[in-house]
């Protein structure tokens, strides 16, 4: 996996890296940056990209707080 398609994956989640980090176990949003830089990015372990194309794929943990559906921003007139 490469570090634009974890990043890309986790917009489309609608997660923050420190909210992502915390749902993994990590301590700092700083590693999430790491796996996500365009320049140099740390190697993203397999498991972990496995994991990610499984949330992306529309799995989510029961033990993991309930995804906050998105809200559709008011009509603006």
């Amino acid at each position: 996996m490469t570090s634009s398609e974890f990043r890309a994956i986790r917009k489309r989640l609608g997660l923050t890296q420190a909210q992502l980090a915390s749902l993994l176990g990590y301590t700092s949003a700083m590693t999430i940056s790491a796996f996500e830089r365009p320049t140099n990015p740390r190697v993203i372990p397999a498991q972990l990209g496995w994991l990610m194309e499984a949330l992306d794929s529309g799995f989510w943990p029961s033990e993991w707080p309930p995804k906050k559906p998105k809200v559709a921003p008011p009509n603006c007139r």
